[in-house]
């Protein structure tokens, strides 16, 4: 078993003794599922783990939120990345069919719900090209991205590294992530709504700023209509945040689009110039002209 995983199994073990319940309760779980692994005279590899865990989750469907499933669904988040892709793939259906049932977000605590992502994350990062034009591997990412403009900062966090990760790295052959064309939806909806919905289209902002991705070309022009709509709202902080997205959509716009367009671009930004009171937007909007022009 790789070292790192180790250390991080040795830390739930000792939390037998823990006063916390949760920590007693994750503690129990993988010293039973290691008593399992044992006793099945199987190695004690994260394989193995792995198809304990998934068989106690399966079993565990229907049972509620009074059942083990946040314990067993934690203790997978730790595991997982140490599984091989082959078999990540072999038994992504039902992968997504046990951990689907914990994405409630009406009903879900913070906690189970940042394992389950970190969870979603891993075994997506794992598909292939092919596997991303499924319905459920396109109604998880959809999730996902829903989850990236959650009330709750912890779960809005998590989410927001999952859907960044994701897409900064494409499957091969792939240059454009598979999932690209569903968050450019996302993210253009979302800012369309501002003027209602400003809070949400803060998160999505955000996100823009942390996401290193080539956009599909057909969006990434109203994409640029959206967020140049935001600063014309005179919200200061939607306003900011705006010219630090378009900085960071910007980047990959030389290869989004031609060169007439690339040049109707920068000239409606420039038309866009913040007030030099905003000293924060006025820098954003600065480093945009300034990448235009070189």
């Amino acid at each position: 078993m790789e070292a790192e995983l180790e250390q991080q199994l040795s830390k739930i073990r000792v939390q037998a003794t823990s006063k916390a319940p949760h920590q007693q309760q994750h503690a129990a779980m993988l010293l039973a599922v290691e008593e399992t692994i044992k006793e099945q005279g199987a190695p004690a590899e994260p394989a193995s783990y792995f198809a304990a865990l998934l068989t106690l989750l399966e079993q565990q469907a229907g049972a509620g939120p009074n059942g083990l499933s946040g314990t067993i669904i934690y203790l997978l988040s730790i595991v997982l990345p140490g599984v091989s892709h082959l078999m990540l793939r072999a038994k992504f259906s039902t992968m997504m069919a046990v951990l689907s049932q914990s994405l409630d977000l009406g009903s879900a605590d913070v906690a189970l719900l940042r394992s389950v992502i970190s969870c979603l994350e891993t075994v997506l990062a794992a598909q292939d090209a092919g596997s991303w034009g499924l319905p459920i591997s396109q109604g998880t990412f959809r999730s996902l991205l829903a989850l990236s403009t959650d009330s709750k900062p912890k779960i809005r966090k998590r989410a927001q590294e999952a859907v960044s990760t994701l897409l900064a790295r494409p499957p091969p052959p792939a240059v454009v992530h598979p999932a690209a064309q569903i968050t450019a939806r996302f993210v253009i909806d979302t800012l369309s709504a501002a003027k209602s919905d400003a809070q949400s289209a803060l998160h999505i902002l955000q996100l823009l700023k942390t996401t290193d991705m080539i956009w599909p070309s057909d969006e990434f022009g109203s994409l640029c209509e959206a967020l140049m709509q935001l600063p014309k709202l005179n919200m200061p902080f939607v306003t900011t945040l705006s010219f630090q997205a378009i900085e960071s959509v910007f980047s990959s716009a030389t290869e989004s689009l031609d060169e007439d367009q690339f040049r109707d671009l920068l000239i409606d930004i420039v038309d866009l110039k913040p007030n030099a009171n905003d000293p924060l937007a006025s820098e954003a909007w600065l480093k945009i002209i300034q990448k235009g022009y070189t």
